[in-house]
C-alpha cells in the first residue's frame, strides 16, 4: 500500500488532516493546468476548487481511486472543460507574467534565463492566441511532459484526435510566430 492508498484510507475514517496532507502535494500542479486551460486566475481557482470538494465527497462515497495523482488532475482538466463551456467563450487576454508563471522552470542555469527569456515571452503569447483544444495539448505534452496515450485518457480522445490536434497546434504556433517575427521587422 503506497503513501496516497493509506491516506485514502485515513480519509474515509473521518481524517481531514489526511485529505490536506494527500492533496497538498497536487495543488500546484493542479493549478498550472486549470490555469493554462482557463488563462484567467480566478477561474483556475474555481476550478481547483470545485475538483478539490468533487474529490472529497468521492472519497466518503468509497469511489474506487487507483493512482490518485492522475485520478485527480484527470479531474481538474475535466472541471476546468466545464468551466470554460459554462462561461461560454474562453478568455482571450491574460497577463503575460501570470502565463509564465504556470510553464514549469525548465532553466538549469542563470545563463539559460537570459537567453530564453525573449523566446519564452514570445511562445507563450503565441500560445496564448490557440484555440483550448489546441492549447490544452501543447501544454499537457510539452509543458507537463504527458504522453499522447495520458493525454487521450485524460481528455476521453482518441490518441489519433491527440496526434493530429498536436500537429495543428505546432502549425498554427509557427504561423503566429512568424507572423511576430515579421512585424517586429517593420
Amino acid at each position: 500500500m503506497n503513501n496516497d492508498d493509506e491516506l485514502l484510507l485515513k480519509c474515509r475514517n473521518g481524517s481531514k488532516e489526511a485529505f490536506y496532507e494527500l492533496v497538498s502535494p497536487y495543488l500546484e500542479k493542479a493549478y498550472r493546468i486549470a490555469f493554462a486551460i482557463l488563462r484567467s486566475h480566478y477561474d483556475a481557482e474555481d476550478a481547483v476548487q470545485n475538483s478539490l470538494l468533487e474529490t472529497y465527497h468521492s472519497i466518503k462515497e468509497n469511489r474506487e481511486i487507483r493512482h490518485f495523482a492522475a485520478w485527480f488532475h484527470r479531474l481538474v482538466v475535466h472541471r476546468a472543460i466545464d468551466l470554460a463551456r459554462k462561461n461560454g467563450k474562453e478568455k482571450h487576454h491574460a497577463d503575460i507574467t501570470g502565463v509564465l508563471a504556470f510553464l514549469p522552470d525548465r532553466r538549469d542555469l542563470p545563463i539559460d534565463e537570459l537567453i530564453h527569456k525573449e523566446g519564452e515571452n514570445d511562445l507563450a503569447t503565441c500560445i496564448l492566441k490557440l484555440d483550448m483544444k489546441y492549447r490544452m495539448v501543447i501544454v499537457l505534452h510539452y509543458y507537463f511532459d504527458l504522453k499522447i496515450s495520458e493525454i487521450a485518457e485524460l481528455l476521453n480522445i482518441k490518441e489519433g484526435t491527440v496526434k493530429s490536434r498536436l500537429f495543428q497546434a505546432r502549425s498554427l504556433l509557427y504561423q503566429y510566430y512568424q507572423k511576430e517575427q515579421k512585424e517586429e521587422l517593420r
